[in-house]
């Protein structure tokens, strides 16, 4: 019998690579998009993603991005199997919330990322000053910081901060990566916080700025146990129109990265996390700093199961107890690759030139999107940067004309 996976959600680049890696394995897949209301307010926008063309998906459904009992409510009424229990795959930091604050109702009937079963335990980890304490405590480097508290849109700047500074929300789930952020002086800074007051009442981290020499990541899964990071991600280029995503990166063997390696796989065992996981790390001035931790799988991380270790497959076996014992778990090998999804949406806002979108995507880099033995999602795709180019003259076109 095959095993049964549930993969939730909002971009089609990450939920593809999820996908196609629990397809390896031969799971049924049930894919389900965080997605928001059409300019009416209450009709669920339900346009096919690129990621649902995929030929391993046998179900599509939607729901509304912040709507938590509407998730539950879907997952305990289409995709409850009476003969086994079915592995949920969150995969945005919204999804992986809901399915923590609500794991007792789905207990009897699903499998999923957890600390210690604990209902909420996982958002609790999402705070980035708890997990750069325990960062600290784990001998982690990590730079200095104050937090800004904006309710009814009222806020204070604390005197201590130092400029210049970098703002970033304190707990993911209720911030917006355009939040994200490098200030020169209090006047940058109070427009920063002038626009997340216009969005919600939420905490922002004021750090101390750092020049960063290298970007980097890892992604991993602990079974609470054991933790796996097989790799390095290396960041060569950060998307512009989605700040801190990879838009083209490296993955490096683990030779060098020893060190800090065991200490990120120290920080998770001493959560008690059972899942998949993404830590953002970085280099500045010889030194390496602790950035965040991520309760799901990286963005980049379908560049790992592209070198051959698939640590969504590992995540299946774990929970369903079938690990194999031959199953690959580090990387030996360097490789390039590049999110097409991050490619397409730089270049349309004008960040990329034709020149160099065409040069990466005609790269010889591994892909997230363009895959010869799954075909549909490119030619969608494709469909779509026609679109957008058409789109693009047009634009250009009335620019010329004013």
């Amino acid at each position: 019998m095959h095993n049964k996976v549930v993969i939730i959600g909002h971009g089609y680049a990450s939920r593809l690579g999820v996908i196609r890696s629990v397809a390896q394995i031969g799971c049924e897949i049930t894919a389900i998009a965080m997605t928001r209301y059409k300019r009416d307010g209450k009709t669920l926008m339900t346009k096919k993603p690129i990621d649902c063309y995929s030929k391993y998906v046998s179900n599509v459904y939607y729901c509304h991005a912040k709507d938590a009992k509407g998730l539950i409510r879907l997952l305990l009424e289409k995709c409850v199997d009476c003969q086994q229990k079915v592995v949920i795959i969150p995969d945005s930091d919204l999804s992986a919330a809901f399915i923590d604050q609500y794991q007792e109702q789905l207990a009897d009937f699903f499998l999923f990322p957890h600390i210690h079963h604990e209902p909420g335990a996982i958002v609790e980890w999402m705070d980035k000053i708890k997990q750069k304490d325990l960062a600290k405590k784990m001998g982690l480097n990590v730079v200095e910081e104050c937090v800004v508290e904006i309710k009814n849109k009222q806020y204070a700047i604390p005197s201590s901060v130092s400029y210049p500074c970098y703002v970033r929300p304190m707990v993911t789930i209720t911030g917006d990566k355009c939040l994200l952020r490098k200030c020169e002086d209090e006047k940058e800074l109070n427009a920063v916080l002038c626009e997340a007051s216009d969005m919600a009442d939420m905490q922002l981290l004021i750090e101390d700025f750092k020049t960063i020499d290298t970007e980097y990541a890892v992604v991993g899964f602990s079974d609470g146990q054991n933790v796996v990071i097989p790799g390095i991600i290396q960041m060569l280029i950060v998307s512009q129109s989605r700040p801190g995503i990879t838009l083209k990166g490296k993955v490096l063997s683990l030779s060098g990265f020893e060190e800090i390696v065991s200490r990120f796989k120290r920080y998770i065992l001493s959560i008690g996390y059972v899942g998949l996981f993404d830590i953002d790390f970085y280099k500045s001035g010889g030194n390496i700093f602790f950035c965040e931790l991520n309760l799901r799988f990286g963005g980049s991380g379908y560049a790992i199961t592209k070198m051959g270790v698939n640590l969504p497959a590992l995540m299946v076996y774990a929970l369903t107890n079938k690990v194999p014992k031959d199953f690959p778990t580090e990387i030996h090998q360097e490789c390039e690759f590049v999110n097409e999804r991050l490619c397409v949406e730089d270049w349309y806002r004008g960040y990329l030139s034709t020149k160099n979108f065409k040069a990466l995507l005609n790269s010889h880099c591994y892909t997230f999107i363009n895959d010869l033995n799954d075909t549909r999602p490119m030619e969608v795709l494709n469909r779509e940067i026609r679109i957008k180019q058409i789109k693009k003259i047009v634009k250009g076109f009335y620019r010329k004309c004013k």
